[in-house]
């Protein structure tokens, strides 16, 4: 990987800094930070509030939360409100989701100073609180859709029942950002009050959509099997806990002829409440789909799931990130926040992607077969001050016909599994990513010695690691088979040792299919490898030693120290 590719990987990464500001920031708004990570509320406060009043958007975000939440001084809303609200006007985004929040508890705070109605009318009153949960839960729906495309709805219809009040939402249309347009007529909500916080919903949803492309085809999709159910919470205007299942789905065009199925699409979240943080998956997948266009073409899927997993999700924060005006968001989609701007609300965050036998066939393209893939990033800081990163990329039987056929290049079956393990945060906030980067990565820095001996010297007290658990990949015309581990140590010039293997097999048309078969280093390099496999393939045993230098089989070929002892 290269190192212009993970510096900019871990910047986004460095939003799990409990305070999700720049990058360059004051040791004065550290020196805070570690106090509050101590527990030292009132210190925290006496640091952050000078530089507060000079201006400084992060610390008055944090003086906004000390506010908030009583710590080291006494809980006052009103000054959480004024000191959000000078963060968010200088666009700091933490501070505009933290305004948001307060300003919706302020006005919620304000109706219920109301005068409640009389009895006669609490009824309607009920009617009325019901609706306005429906319509929450149908806006929030539709800012999923503020990038892709819109909800349209009529009128909503209420009335109580003897254990649940019905909602009536007619006339729901879905049109996407491409002009297509899907007609699900109505949709009926039972809503039944659990406490003073949560409402149970269960959707009856119709048995038929219809749809109209851009292009002007016409058809619809019948689902025999349906579910959707949820809790609402009221307070935060979100659900962490809804199922939506529809089963044995047959799509016909518009002259009633079979164009594919699906067994069974899930949408389904499990996220739960410990200590006003929020933890667990939320996950979407399909089953048994199977779509043709004539005989020659078709897609077949036995299964496909994406899953994403939060730990210690500030929900509420999440849920007034919807409120943001969408201008002022960061880019992310589907109405969804970034990956940078979830790093903030949350300490830890995973994505996981897996599909099996897929299949493709196309009379021009060729055939193509995919037997299974599992990739997957995780994210994680448990204490705020130790950042670590995981990823998986895993696929097999990745096999093809005609123009489909995978090129000499492509990786037919692949297995990799790599950790960053242990990298403080508070030292990519102060020496640098870049920098913390290019030392984990072995290549040289362009900091001066002390900021790198600084890097050095805090990376091995944290004991940082980069771990390449395992890189296997197979291909047409050559194999590899990779596992290293570096540690992070002061005493090395380089700031890391460790070593591993690299065998490989087909290098001599791996370099051909490179283009660079004929450089003289990349010859004088090979010569070093031990051959084995009765010669097909070849091991370079790379050992990263205390020198600085780096030994392949035994034999120093480079120095990747960035600075001479004269500079240390």
């Amino acid at each position: 990987m290269k190192k212009s590719a993970v510096a900019a990987l871990l910047a986004t990464t460095m939003a799990l800094a409990p305070w999700g500001g720049p990058v360059a920031v004051a040791n004065d708004f550290l020196h805070g930070q570690r106090l509050y990570s101590l527990g030292d509320y009132a210190g925290a406060f006496v640091v952050w509030r000078d530089l507060a009043q000079q201006g400084d958007a992060r610390a008055q975000y944090s003086l906004a939360v000390l506010y908030q939440k009583g710590q080291g001084l006494a809980k006052n809303d009103a000054r959480a409100l004024e000191w959000a609200r000078r963060a968010a006007d200088q666009d700091y985004k933490p501070g505009q989701i933290l305004l948001q929040k307060l300003q919706a508890k302020t006005r919620a705070a304000a109706a219920d100073v109301e005068a409640k109605p009389a009895e006669p009318k609490r009824q309607l009153t009920d009617l009325q609180r019901t609706e306005a949960a429906v319509g929450n839960l149908l806006r929030q729906i539709s800012k999923r859709f503020a990038d892709d495309g819109t909800l349209h709805y009529g009128g909503l219809q209420s009335r109580k029942l003897d254990d649940a009040i019905q909602v009536t939402i007619p006339d729901v249309v879905v049109r996407s950002s491409k002009g297509d347009l899907f007609e699900l007529g109505e949709i009926s909500a039972m809503v039944r009050h659990l406490d003073q916080r949560f409402d149970a919903i269960t959707l009856a949803l119709p048995g038929e959509i219809r749809f109209r492309s851009a292009a002007g085809l016409r058809g619809r999709a019948t689902i025999a099997e349906r579910l959707a159910k949820l809790r609402w919470d009221r307070e935060l205007k979100i659900s962490t806990e809804f199922e939506v299942r529809l089963g044995q789905l047959v799509f016909l065009d518009g002259a009633g002829a079979e164009k594919g199925r699906i067994g069974e699409l899930l949408a389904r979240a499990d996220v739960t409440e410990a200590d006003d943080l929020w933890s667990g998956p939320v996950r979407i997948s399909l089953s048994k789909l199977n779509l043709t266009d004539g005989d020659q073409s078709g897609l077949q899927l036995e299964s496909a799931a994406i899953v994403l997993n939060f730990q210690d999700l500030d929900l509420s924060a999440y849920a007034a990130y919807g409120t943001i005006p969408h201008k002022d968001k960061q880019a992310g989609g589907d109405g969804m926040p970034t990956l940078e701007s979830m790093l903030t609300m949350a300490s830890g965050i995973g994505l996981q992607v897996k599909i099996e036998r897929l299949s493709v066939r196309n009379p021009d393209q060729g055939a193509f077969q995919l037997a299974n893939a599992d990739y997957g990033l995780e994210l994680t800081s448990p204490d705020g001050k130790l950042l670590n990163f995981a990823l998986t990329l895993r696929h097999t039987g990745l096999r093809g016909m005609g123009g489909a056929a995978p090129g000499a290049m492509m990786p037919q079956d692949l297995d990799i599994a790599m950790a960053l393990e242990n990298l403080p945060i508070a030292t990519l906030a102060n020496v640098g990513v870049t920098a913390a980067v290019e030392i984990a990565l072995l290549g040289g820095v362009n900091s001066s010695a002390k900021q790198f001996n600084r890097l050095r010297r805090e990376l091995s007290d944290a004991t940082t690691v980069l771990r390449l658990k395992q890189v296997k990949v197979a291909a047409r015309d050559y194999s590899i088979d990779m596992a290293m581990t570096l540690l992070a140590d002061e005493s090395a010039k380089a700031g890391f040792v460790g070593g591993g293997d690299l065998r490989i097999w087909g290098l001599t048309k791996l370099l051909s299919a490179l283009g660079i078969q004929d450089l003289p280093a990349l010859a004088e390099l090979i010569k070093l490898g031990d051959p084995f496999d009765a010669g097909r393939g070849l091991l370079f045993a790379l050992a990263m030693q205390p020198d600085g230098l780096l030994a392949v089989n035994g034999d120093p070929v480079m120095s990747l120290a960035p600075f001479q002892d004269k500079a240390e």
